[in-house]
């Protein structure tokens, strides 16, 4: 199988998850609030990100705490309360390891 010019092959998430699903994710930063739709959280005053509403409800489940498949499950367990069930378990865990890698690359979490 070739791919086209100029195609990024894509990470493989499901891997990732798998990688990183006993770790513990710590969150970092300041939450200053909220801009239109998205979520406002500093670093500093030199470093402040927008985070769209689902990456910063996992920003908050990052508690050193909870490992990344308790934050699965209790993602699944949110959706199943408020009736929005319409994503496969793989799907979540890809959102999930997609999110988590953003959020440690900018440094607004780290690996306890």
């Amino acid at each position: 199988m070739s791919e086209e010019p100029g195609a990024t092959e894509q990470p493989d998430y499901i891997s990732l998850y798998d990688s990183i699903v006993d770790r513990k994710p710590l969150k970092h930063g300041t939450d200053v609030g909220l801009s239109g739709e998205e979520y406002i959280v500093s670093l500093g005053e030199d470093k402040v990100f927008a985070l769209a509403p689902a990456a910063y409800y996992i920003w908050n489940l990052c508690d050193g705490v909870r490992s990344v498949g308790d934050i699965l499950e209790k993602v699944k367990s949110d959706l199943k309360e408020s009736g929005e069930e319409g994503l496969e378990e793989v799907e979540l865990k890809q959102i999930l390891a997609m999110v988590l890698s953003e959020l440690n690359s900018v440094g607004l979490i780290s690996w306890t």
